[in-house]
């Protein structure tokens, strides 16, 4: 079958914490329980077998009693001469089921997983994570113009920079994503890109700590742009935290994590090529006093230097002020130093001019950003008040009574960007928060192809680019806590069409992608192998109702089934003959023996050829968590209208809350059970007839279960 998600919205909407471009922001991201692991759909059934063969589980905690596994039969959702597949048709004897592969679907990106899961529901055999392109975020600095220029940590020792036009001057809650520019990629060199700064003629710096350089790169980079110019003679520093351009006097400051500044004159010509021309050194009755210099900047004739010291201590950090900063050179006595009350680590400072100058700083040890000022008559600054703000990272002067901090909790998921309002009199307010860094924002669907390769679903934010499908390479012989590299090869752009992508499968060669995007109300056919921003080979645009949540193909009849959230199942026959032009052949909705309808929000679908069977689950109300169930449906391929259903299994007695999806593997039927947070087995799904309150016949824990596929070994 294909992708199935949990709570399910109705046609034009997305389940709860999903996101598309028309319909919300947010994102369905993953849950905190690291030790579940989440369920994946299958985009067709195994082949099943009519003698199959039955093995003995022994019985489990998570078992409700002995089950067996029967060979799958052919699968028509990859090629049937691998070892896997990924199809829900039936096939030759002798094929069974290797693993269950699940999705798992938390609130929190960085707690989505996939899931391999032994076929009796026991025990986990590998909980893998997606590695996205955003770690962390560093830094911002704002431009005159109002943009803001925001740097990152990405996977594998590398880094970016964020373009976000006008955010200073409209800024709202929402997700931040890519912005509306990055720059990113082997040739820009970044490592760890600390802080940034607005340079000469269009350009701005980048302190890269990682790669012991400052950047200059152009403002209007974009994409793999490698920098114009770069500093690599950081004199006696080996690195730098943070620069301070001085666009009258063209002189660049550094602040070296050895304590030490280091000054670059002449820098519009000179651009640091020959190293600094001299080096400030903060001392205090002739001793050395700054230990490891993060933020700088200069005001009037003074330069502001925080120091955090011991990054793991939080009580020793350090704010200098050095006077006359044009003509300090060597060891230069600190003018002031202040230190002690909240000072851990002032990882940024800012400073605003004139009648009421005001000194602002990120301190990251103790959550907090610091204000200090100056008495009416003197010059020390001294500390007024502070704000609570979880792990701020930097701080930058958007106008003279409004702040952008970053904020850098321990977790990618709660990074942002805050607007803070500071107004002369009064308590700052943070007045708007901009979060969900990254293209990705939570994992959907997964579909096995080839040998054991898998290419899996997920959300993005409109602000980049949307959604898409990642290729997750020999997936199947991933060890145990590996990352997926989510962003390396992958169907994704605006060209590519995706809003909120939901149930995905594939043909039998493996050559065509279904998608079921439920944020435009389409089915979306892509080639699996042209990655990038790749437009559909065509596309189901007449559904013949709403949105669909799923489908499933038919190879041997060129079938396409699809699971609407209206409670419909639309069929499609020449699918990819016809190309979808003529829309679904037929509708039925499942019923009851009264004629009844009874489908109210379908999700998960899945075809089996043998019998002749279709597989739906409903997760009706998606805001319940008990009004879940399960149809099968005899005689599909010609099924229309109200259509009575063979097998309705819903009740108190079951666990079905919002089932969203499911597969077959010829006797078992696998549900992953998002509301409970499990993936379930019914065994001998065929022996049960009429309606049936009863309990699965085994379970496990899988933390927000959003989709499920199988594995089948090879004859």
């Amino acid at each position: 079958m294909a992708l199935s998600g949990c709570n399910n919205p109705t046609p034009g909407e997305t389940e709860s914490g999903t996101t598309t471009d028309t319909t919300t922001d947010g994102t369905d991201t993953d849950a905190t329980d690291t030790n579940l692991t989440p369920g994946q759909p299958t985009d067709t059934l195994p082949p099943t077998s009519t003698e199959p063969s039955t093995e003995t589980e022994p019985p489990t905690s998570t078992t409700v009693g002995p089950t067996t596994e029967t060979g799958p039969a052919t699968d028509t959702d990859t090629d049937t001469d691998t070892d896997t597949t990924d199809t829900e048709t039936t096939g030759e004897p002798g094929i069974e089921v290797v693993r269950v592969w699940a999705t798992a679907n938390p609130p929190l990106l960085e707690q989505d997983r996939i899931v391999a899961l032994t076929p009796a529901l026991d025990a986990a055999t590998a909980t893998l994570t997606v590695a996205g392109d955003v770690v962390s975020i560093q830094s911002v600095a704002v431009t005159q113009q109002g943009h803001a220029i925001v740097s990152y940590d990405a996977p594998g020792t590398t880094g970016g920079v964020i373009i976000k036009t006008d955010l200073a001057d409209n800024p709202a809650d929402g997700p931040l994503g890519l912005g509306d520019r990055v720059i990113r990629g082997p040739a820009t060199g970044l490592t760890a890109p600390k802080g940034v700064e607005v340079g000469p003629m269009g350009s701005f710096l980048v302190a890269d700590t990682g790669a012991a350089a400052i950047k200059v790169f152009e403002f209007d980079a974009e994409g793999d742009a490698a920098p114009t110019f770069e500093i690599t003679d950081l004199g006696s520093s080996e690195a730098v935290w943070d620069v301070h351009y001085v666009a009258n006097a063209d002189v660049l400051y550094a602040a070296g994590t050895n304590g030490e500044v280091q000054v670059y004159e002449d820098f519009s010509n000179a651009m640091g090529q020959t190293g600094p021309d001299r080096t400030i050194v903060p001392v205090e009755g002739g001793t050395k006093i700054s230990v490891n210099l993060h933020g700088i900047t200069i005001v009037g004739d003074n330069l502001f230097l925080s120091d955090v010291g011991d990054p793991m201590e939080n009580t020793d950090g350090l704010l200098f002020r050095i006077a006359d900063p044009a003509n300090a050179e060597g060891d230069v006595e600190v003018a002031q130093k202040i230190e002690g009350g909240d000072l851990g680590n002032p990882v940024d400072l800012e400073v605003t001019g004139g009648m009421a100058s005001t000194l602002w700083v990120a301190e990251k040890a103790n959550d907090k950003l610091l204000r200090f000022r100056p008495p009416l008559l003197g010059e020390d600054f001294e500390l007024v008040d502070s704000v609570d703000v979880v792990k701020p990272e930097s701080v930058a002067l958007a106008t003279n009574n409004r702040l952008i901090l970053a904020s850098n909790p321990a977790g990618l998921d709660l990074d942002g960007v805050l607007e803070v309002e500071v107004p002369l009199i009064g308590a700052p307010t943070i007045t708007a928060t901009i979060d969900r860094l990254g293209s990705i924002t939570s994992i959907q669907s997964i579909a096995l192809a080839g040998a054991g390769d898998g290419l899996v679903g997920f959300d993005g934010t409109p602000a980049s680019d949307g959604a898409g499908v990642f290729s997750a390479a020999a997936i199947v012989d991933a060890e145990d806590g590996a990352a997926i590299d989510a962003i390396g090869t992958r169907i994704w752009g605006l060209g590519t069409g995706l809003v909120a992508p939901k149930g995905i499968t594939l043909d039998a060669s493996g050559t065509r992608l279904f998608v079921a995007d439920l944020g435009d109300s389409t089915i979306k056919v892509f080639d699996p192998v042209t990655f990038g921003d790749a437009p559909p080979v065509f596309v189901f645009a007449e559904l013949g109702g709403g949105a669909v949540w799923d489908i499933d193909y038919d190879d041997a009849n060129d079938r396409l089934f699809a699971a609407g959230v209206d409670g419909t199942v639309r069929v499609f026959d020449n699918a990819l003959a016809d190309e979808g032009a003529n829309g679904p052949a037929r509708t039925f909705t499942p019923a009851n023996d009264n004629a009844e309808p009874i489908g109210v929000n379908l999700h998960g679908v899945q075809y089996d050829p043998v019998s002749n069977n279709l597989f739906l689950t409903d997760v009706g109300d998606v805001m319940s968590d008990t009004d879940g169930a399960i149809y099968v449906i005899a005689g599909a391929d010609a099924a229309e209208g109200d259509v009575a259903v063979a097998t309705h299994i819903a009740g108190d007695q079951t666990h079905l809350g919002n089932p969203v999806d499911l597969a077959f593997d010829g006797t078992h039927l696998y549900v992953a059970e998002k509301a409970q947070s499990r993936v379930l087995r019914y065994s001998d799904i065929l022996g049960l007839t009429g309606a049936q309150n009863v309990a699965e016949d085994a379970f496990i824990e899988v933390t927000n279960a959003e989709s499920v596929r199988l594995e089948f070994s090879k004859p």
